[in-house]
């Protein structure tokens, strides 16, 4: 078996309200100098799996995905599979 790094990004889709990135635009409209905005807040989440192979890795964390970590309802999410020496 090979053991995988899999780094995941979650992020809420776009017809939901953010309020944590709407909490960065608001405290920098403060700041004349920084013009920044579309601030979308996400979840990173690092963890390894071994499998047998990497296309059974990306099967494994594609279920964990939809069964634990993410709310599609209100969440996207995209992973990187990457070989770890064991």
């Amino acid at each position: 078996m090979a053991l995988y790094k899999i780094n995941l990004e979650i992020m809420p889709i776009q017809s939901v309200l953010d309020p944590q990135g709407e909490a960065i635009e608001v405290s920098l409209k403060n700041l004349d100098k920084i013009k920044a905005s579309n601030f979308r807040v996400g979840k990173r989440i690092e963890f390894k799996v071994e499998a047998p192979n990497k296309e059974k890795c990306k099967e494994i964390t594609n279920k964990l995905c939809k069964d634990f970590l993410v709310n599609e309802v209100i969440e996207k999410y995209t992973f990187t599979i990457k070989n770890e020496k064991k």
